[in-house]
Parts: C-alpha cells; structure tokens; sequence
C-alpha cells in the first residue's frame, strides 16, 4: 500500500462506530442470527458472502514472506474483491479466524478507500503480517496504521463481542463464587482483587481459545475491567509480539504475561 497524506481518505471511526458496523453487516449476512451473544460462525459469514455478493475467498495457498522476512498472513484485494488467508494458519483455528476477520475488516471498512484517486492501490493488495495484527491501545500515527487499527477492532468486535465478554465474565465470577462486582472486574493493588481477576481471564482463556495478552487488553478496552493499580511491572498494551506465534514458539511477549498482568 501506499498513502499519500495530502489527500487522506480515511474515516475517523471510534470503537462505538466500528461495532456498529459489524452488528450492521451481520445482519444483512446472519439475519436469523438474532439476539445472539456469542461470536458469529465465520465459515457462514464466508458461505454467504460468497454465495451472494461474489466476494472470493482463498485459504488453500501459502501466501509467503516479505522482502524484510515477515510471513505475510492475510491478504484483501478490490479488483475484484478478494480475501486470501494462508495456508500456514491450520483452517478455523483461532489465529486463522481473527486474521479472516481482520481481512473482513477490511473489505466492510475499506473497500471504499481503494482505487483511482484513493491513497490506497487498487492494483495492490493490503497485506497483512503478525505486525498489521496486532491488537493496538491506539493506532500508529499514518492512514494506514489507522486502517489497520480499525481492522483489529473490526475483528475483535467479530472474534470477542462486548456482550459476549460480559455474559462470561458474569458466568465465570458465578462459577468461581465471586460475587463482587458482577459483570464487571475491579482491579487493584490488593491481592484479593488481583487473584479473582487473573482467575476469571484464566477461566476465560479455556472458553474462548484466545490468548491472554489479547483478552487482557480487549476487556481493558472495553470497560469491563476498571484498572486502578498504581504500577504495573509491565504494561499489557507493550507485550505486542505475544499476539501470534511464530513457528510453534512462544514470544518474549507470552512468555512473560503473567508478569504483565499482574
């Protein structure tokens, strides 16, 4: 991609906005989904879209590396539109469905963006590496690290839904018998409330497949955990690189989360 900040395409899209924007598509794409808390089935959003708006979907191919040696994980192209996942990433596991949804981000949010007179190529894919996917406190000071930012909270808001965060964080706090702050974790310095949390996101962990770094900082983001400790040894939001592995093995970043949630 190139950009070309003179004459900037993007939109400014607050987190309330892109959630309303993937609660809109799904209910053109899943309209019998309902009122439906948990995260929609990926692989009937993509039957739908390809069945009945054409949009291309390619995840049999390794999609290689970039020039720096950065494995290029997912691409999305307009011309015509196209989502291409690599084959690296086992089907449906949970690093292949946020990269689909990262790449669903992009064909909801910017598909308009792209083309003659637009700062994003039509000729060129967006491509996206572990480093696009990473899920951000904020966005990177260019356009593109603004389409990106609202790429990851499109996916998140796919992956991980408010409301489905909060019907486990309750569910969990009544299986663990805390009933504190129902609903929400409080956050502290003092051990007890720091222990009820780490043992609510473990909990969560195991239901939802997603990784702790990223689920720290999604309930962060979202309001559910209220964080009033005075210092962390570590803050959530730099241990980026614990998002993926690479090859089988952990990040620096994952190797040391519970350092940086604590």
């Amino acid at each position: 991609m190139s950009e070309d900040p003179a004459r900037s395409q993007r939109e400014i899209l607050s987190r309330t906005v892109i959630e309303e924007r993937v609660t809109h598509m799904l209910d053109y794409v899943l309209p019998n989904r309902g009122n439906d808390t948990c995260p929609p089935d990926l692989e009937k959003v993509v039957g739908v879209l390809d069945a009945q708006y054409g949009i291309r979907f390619s995840f049999s191919d390794k999609l290689g590396d970039l020039p720096t040696g950065e494995r290029i994980l997912g691409t999305f192209t307009v011309d015509p539109l196209t989502i291409r996942v690599t084959a690296y990433l086992p089907l449906w596991s949970p690093r292949f469905r946020r990269t689909l949804a990262h790449e669903l981000g992009h064909l909801v949010l910017h598909r308009r963006m792209i083309g003659k007179g637009k700062y994003i190529s039509r000729e060129k894919a967006i491509v996206d590496t572990a480093k696009q996917l990473r899920y951000r406190e904020t966005a990177e000071l260019s356009d593109i690290g603004w389409v990106e930012w609202q790429a990851n909270e499109f996916s998140m808001c796919l992956i991980l839904p408010r409301r489905y965060l909060q019907m486990l964080v309750y569910t969990v706090q009544m299986d663990l018998d805390i009933k504190r702050n129902l609903g929400t974790m409080y956050l502290d310095d003092q051990p007890c409330n720091k222990r009820d949390c780490q043992a609510i996101v473990r909990k969560i962990v195991e239901i939802s497949s997603a990784k702790k770094p990223l689920l720290w900082r999604r309930l962060r983001f979202l309001g559910i955990i209220e964080d009033h400790q005075r210092k962390r040894a570590r803050p959530v939001f730099e241990s980026l690189d614990a998002l993926f592995e690479i090859d089988g093995q952990q990040t620096h970043g994952e190797a040391t989360s519970e350092t940086a949630n604590n």
